[in-house]
Formats: structure tokens, sequence, C-alpha cells
């Protein structure tokens, strides 16, 4: 089980037991990168990425075994991934039709990767870095982000206002929280439903 995978599950977990549902949307960042021929001309410092939804069905006390069952679906769905071809009127439209909605349609998880090969002389000045993203829009309800600089593996919850509640949002850091420091203790699931 890798880093990425271990914090997927927990997430979405977390997620389910506090919002009451057994499924969720986990949708997941995938570089870009190397997918095309002219990738070695491409910098290293920047978003080049797609958002796969991975739908995730949490039905068992099984962190390790949720884990592996994300992995083999994005691996999935990854593997059939293809550049989509929208005309510039479509994208615009779903632009819009996120910024105005008031619910989101699930989790994502992100993975900012090690910060220092990508600020090379630089990076023995910097002390620290936060992802920056317009998250009021409905686009995703809660988003991890995971990353490291300098050794340090860093995580960071960011969320929609107002597609996401609040007090949502801070029970499902406790719950993730819990997860990443006592990955063996779990709450029942007959209490998981009556938390929402």
């Amino acid at each position: 089980m890798t880093v990425n995978q271990f914090f997927a599950a927990a997430l979405a977990e977390s997620f389910a037991e506090v919002t009451g549902h057994s499924e969720v949307s986990l949708f997941t960042a995938v570089s870009l990168r190397r997918r095309y021929a002219e990738s070695p001309s491409l910098p290293d410092v920047g978003c080049f990425i797609d958002v796969l939804n991975v739908p995730l069905r949490l039905d068992r006390d099984d962190l390790p075994g949720h884990a592996r069952d994300y992995a083999a679906a994005l691996a999935r769905i990854d593997a059939a991934w293809r550049p989509p071809v929208r005309e510039h009127a479509a994208i615009r439209w779903a632009v819009e039709e996120a910024a105005a909605a008031r619910s989101a349609p699930g989790i994502c998880i992100t993975d900012v990767g090690v910060a220092d090969p990508a600020l090379g002389p630089h990076a023995d000045p910097v002390t620290g870095y936060r992802t920056v993203v317009n998250r009021t829009g409905a686009n995703y309800g809660v988003v991890l982000h995971l990353g490291s600089l300098g050794g340090t593996f860093r995580t960071a919850l960011a969320f929609g206002a107002p597609s996401t509640d609040r007090a949502t949002v801070r029970a499902v850091a406790k719950a993730l929280h819990d997860r990443a420091v006592r990955p063996g203790v779990t709450r029942p699931r007959a209490a998981m439903a009556d938390r929402t």
C-alpha cells in the first residue's frame, strides 16, 4: 500500500463515516506530464493534471482492503483515460455550472509531490509552501492535498464554501486524523450512520 492509497482510502472512509454513505466518488488528480510526446519540454513546476472519478464502496471495516480496491480501480480508470475533446462553449458551460452549484459531487485527493526537485537549487531557503486553489466553486466537497518538502510530509484539507458545511469538514478532518494517527482504531459502522 502506498502513502497515497492509504490516505485516499482514509479520506473516503472518513467522508463516508461523517455523511452516512457507503459509497463515495473519490476524484483523484493524475499527472499528464508523461502522456504526450512533448512532455520532456514541459516545465517541472505547475499544474498539468486531469481528475478521474473513482467510485468506492465502503461497506466493510477494512482500510487496507479499501486502499487496494482504490488502487485497482484507479489503475483501470487511468488506463482507459483519453484526452477529452470539447468545444470552448462546452468547457465554459461546465465552469459556469460548477461555479453556480450549491453542492459538490464528491471528495478529491491530489498529490502535490516532492517539492525539492522542482525547486532545484532554490530548495534550501524554502521552509514551506501551501497549495492555493479556488475552492469557492462546488467542484469537490473536500480536497486532501499531499506533498513533501525537505523530507517532511505535509497534508492540507481544503473545501468549497458554501457548497460544503464547515461542521462536515471539521468532522471529516477529525475522522481522517484518527485514521492516520491510529489506523487500527475505527468506529462501528452503526455509529457512522448516526452522525449525519
